[in-house]
This record gives C-alpha cells, structure tokens and sequence, in this order.
C-alpha cells in the first residue's frame, strides 16, 4: 500500500489502538517528543555545552487549540570510538504544564555503536518521574549472546524482567530514527519503503517508513506500525523534512484527544558533519548487514 496515492486527509487513514500502546509507537514517527502526551521533560543534556552535540533541535508543540504548550529537543552527541549519544527531550509549558503535572519528567535515551555499517543500538532507556516516583525500563542489547534483554526499575534496583533472541536488526526509536534518516539502511528517494523490526515488547510489531516526493513544505514522510495491537492496519504519523533531512514539521492524532502538531524552531544546530566512520560508509555508498 503507498500512503501517498490514497485519497483523503490523515484523519481517514489508519487505525486506532489504545493511547497507552501507541506511546512507542509514536515515537517511530521521528519527532516523538513533539506527539507524547503529557510531553517529555528531563534534564540530562542540559549540562552538556553547545558545541557537545553533533544535532541539537528545538520544537514548538501544538496541543489542538493551546499553541506553543509545549517545547521540545533532540540531540545527538559523540561518546568517542564509534559510539553515539541520542536523547529525546521536551517541557510544557502554561495549562499543558499544570494539566501533566509540574513535576512530571519522561526521557528516552539510546546508546548506539557503529557496527556492520549502520547504527547498533547497545541501550535503550526509557525514563519518567510521576509524583515524585522514578520509573525506569532499560533495554539491553547484547549481541555477542544473540540475547535482548528488558530490566524494570524496583526499588532501588534494576531487575530482570524479560528477554527474547536477537535473530536480527531490532531498533529502538532514536536507532531508528538515525539510521532511516542518514540514509544507513537504503538511500533517501521518492518511494522508497523502510521496513524495521521495534522492539517485541509487550508485543511483536513493525515499523513501516514511506519516503514520499519533494513539496513546497519538504520531504513528506509517513510512519506506519504494524502488529497484534493495531489489528494489521498502520496508525500514522506524519512528517517534512527539509533538504538536508532535518525533521521540519510533524503531526499525529491521539484517538479521543485530536491532532497534536510539531514545528522546528530557529536557532538549533542539525547534523551536518559526520563522523569518520559513517561519512566514509556513505561516499562508498555501502550496504549494511543484517
């Protein structure tokens, strides 16, 4: 099915799983922080400097009629030896923020490593803080065992929880993200069709990405995800790049809540040099392993 020659509005398009299901789900649509509710807020890479981050972007969020409730950042940073640092991060702002709470703060986090010509997630972390509570899930990627393993936050400790086999690539959001959008895992053209394994958690589902044609607004992209949760059909999320890539504008629908919106603020910094290893991997034009 292309996206793109079906007709009608994204509001027709789609299904429509539970709010809590789609969390992640979402976040495939790469602008996660700008279509999480309540907004993501954490303040990790707020001790960095500037010049720290290889991509540092900032939105303005829309909730239906509340403009500007809410702002939010992506950043990716260099750890050194291949390795990479991505975040994603936001904040209310007025009634969103006193509606979510004022102490409520989320974060995702992925570490990646350059492996086999793309981009391996090692861990992936997903952070919030609700009434003063810590609730942490981390992802584990150990590929030396073929093993994923998830640990649960209880108490004071980390914990074991779940596990299932690494037969292939699985990503995360930000892994993903990273690797569609750099051309990693196929070239950037117009039809082009990104499919991706998300993590099987609770449980299986797939990602789908459509890269549709240049327009006045940009680079239209459309995120699908598939699986049990969805009953097979996609539940979208939209998007525009601009020439270089960088996510420009973004919406979803949250089913019984409306449409929520994304739009790139002046001012960021996007990703133009690449490290070594990747920049070297895209001028020979290769093709990762899976």
């Amino acid at each position: 099915m292309n996206i793109f020659k079906q007709k009608g509005t994204d509001r027709e398009i789609g299904a429509r799983p539970p709010v809590g299901r789609r969390v992640r789900a979402w976040s495939w649509g790469l602008l996660l922080a700008l279509i999480i509710f309540p907004v993501v807020s954490f303040s990790g890479g707020a001790a960095w400097g500037a010049d720290a981050f290889l991509e540092d972007l900032h939105y303005s969020v829309n909730v239906l009629l509340w403009h500007d409730a809410a702002r939010a950042r992506i950043t990716l940073k260099s750890l050194g030896a291949g390795k990479y640092l991505a975040e994603i991060s936001g904040r209310p702002q007025g009634m969103l923020k006193t509606l979510s709470g004022s102490d409520r703060e989320e974060r995702m986090q992925t570490e990646m490593a350059w492996r086999q010509g793309r981009l391996q997630p090692l861990v992936y972390r997903e952070e919030s803080r609700r009434r003063g509570k810590l609730h942490l899930k981390e992802y584990r990627f150990d590929y030396d065992r073929g093993r994923l393993e998830l640990w649960e936050l209880k108490g004071e400790a980390l914990v074991y929880k779940w596990h299932t086999t690494l037969t292939g690539p699985i990503y995360d959001p930000l892994s993903g993200f990273y690797n569609c959008r750099l051309g990693l895992l196929g070239p950037i053209q117009d039809g082009q069709v990104f499919k991706l394994k998300g993590i099987p958690y609770p449980k299986p589902e797939d990602i789908e990405v459509q890269v549709g044609p240049e327009t006045p607004e940009g680079r239209k992209t459309m995120i699908l995800i598939r699986g049990e949760a969805y009953k097979d059909k996609p539940a979208p999320v939209f998007a525009f790049f601009d020439p270089t890539m960088v996510p420009k504008h973004a919406w979803t629908r949250i089913w019984g809540f409306g449409k929520i919106t994304g739009e790139l603020l002046p001012g960021g910094k996007g990703l133009k040099g690449l490290k070594p290893e990747v920049a070297a991997h895209r001028e020979v034009g290769a093709v990762p392993e899976s």
